[in-house]
C-alpha cells in the first residue's frame, strides 16, 4: 500500500493562496517573505506537480483547478482554527454521593481547575470501572482499587466509615449504645460499602432489617429513626451538622480510600487525571 502524503507541501499551498490574491510576483514575494527568483522557481515546481498554475503570455496564471484547490486549503485552515479554539470536554465519573456532595458543591473550583473545558459529571452507583473501559467517561473517582490492569489509579483521599443514627433512636437505645451492646439493634446495611470488607473484622452478627444498594437511600432510612447504619463520614456530614443524625461510638471498622482512575492507554488523559488527583488530595472537604 502506498504511503498517503500531500501532493503540495504546506509552503507550496501557502504560495498558491498568496498567488491568487497578489497582482504580481513582487507582491507575492513580499507576502511570503521570499525573493522574486525563489517565488518563480517555486511556481515552476508546483506546475510540474499539478496543473494548478500555468504560463500564459509569459505570465503565471492560476488555473480552475488551482482555484478549487485554494478553496479547499482555505476550508482546511479555517477548520484547524475552529478545532484549536473549540472548547474541550472532560467527562468525570464517580458514585452518586461523591458527585452530589463533593463535585456538585465544588463545581466552581473544578471549572477553574480545567479552564476552557466543558465538564460532564456522570454518576454510577455500581462503580466507574466499566464506564472507563467502554469509553463512557475519561476520568473516574472511586473507592479502593480497580480490578482491571488496563486502568491506572492514584489514591488521594481517605475517609472514615462511622456509625450513625437519628437522635430518637439514640435516645431509645441509649443504654445499649453506652454499653456497646447494640449489634442486636436494628441495622441498615449499605451494599455500596462492600460489607464483606467492612465486617470481616467483626465477631458480632448484625441485626440487618433492610439493605440498600446506594448510600442516599440508606441515609434516608436512617433519618427515620428506626435503625442505625454505617456510612462514610462525608456522606452524612451535613446531617451531623444539622443534628438530624448523630454519631455512635463504634469499634474501629475501617476507612474508605478514594482514588482517581483512568484508562492506561489514554496517555492524553493522564495530565488531567493527575491534576484532579492533586486537587482532591489538597482539598479540605473530606477532613
Amino acid at each position: 500500500m502506498s504511503k498517503s502524503v500531500h501532493i503540495l507541501s504546506s509552503e507550496e499551498s501557502e504560495l498558491l493562496l498568496a498567488f491568487e490574491s497578489a497582482s504580481s510576483l513582487e507582491k507575492i514575494a513580499e507576502a511570503i517573505g521570499k525573493d522574486i527568483s525563489n517565488v518563480s522557481r517555486s511556481l515552476t515546481k508546483i506546475s510540474e506537480k499539478l496543473p494548478v498554475v500555468e504560463k500564459q503570455n509569459n505570465r503565471w496564471q492560476l488555473t480552475d483547478l488551482g482555484k478549487r484547490l485554494n478553496e479547499r486549503t482555505r476550508d482546511s485552515i479555517q477548520f484547524q482554527k475552529t478545532l484549536v479554539n473549540q472548547q474541550n470536554f472532560l467527562r468525570i465519573g464517580t458514585n452518586r454521593e461523591f458527585a452530589s456532595r463533593i463535585l456538585g458543591s465544588r463545581l466552581q473550583e473544578l471549572i477553574e481547575l480545567f479552564p476552557n473545558t466543558q465538564l460532564r459529571i456522570c454518576a454510577f452507583e455500581a462503580g466507574v470501572e466499566n464506564a472507563l473501559l467502554n469509553g463512557q467517561v475519561d476520568i473516574g473517582i472511586d473507592c479502593e482499587r480497580p480490578f482491571s490492569p488496563d486502568i491506572s489509579y492514584k489514591i488521594c483521599l481517605t475517609e472514615d466509615i462511622i456509625a450513625v443514627c437519628a437522635p430518637k433512636f439514640k435516645k431509645m437505645h441509649l443504654k445499649d449504645l453506652k454499653d456497646g451492646e447494640f449489634f442486636n439493634q436494628p441495622h441498615l446495611l449499605c451494599d455500596r460499602l462492600y460489607p464483606d470488607r467492612i465486617f470481616k473484622k467483626l465477631d458480632n452478627k448484625l441485626n440487618v432489617i433492610a439493605s440498600f444498594n446506594d448510600i442516599a437511600t440508606t441515609r434516608a432510612a436512617c433519618l427515620e429513626g428506626f435503625a442505625w447504619a454505617l456510612l462514610p463520614r462525608y456522606t452524612v456530614q451535613t446531617e451531623l451538622d444539622l443534628k438530624s443524625l448523630v454519631q455512635i461510638d463504634y469499634p474501629n471498622v475501617g476507612q474508605s480510600n478514594y482514588g482517581v482512575w483512568w484508562a492506561r492507554t489514554r496517555k492524553s488523559i493522564e495530565p488531567s487525571a493527575l491534576k484532579l488527583k492533586d486537587w482532591l488530595k489538597n482539598s479540605d472537604f473530606m477532613k
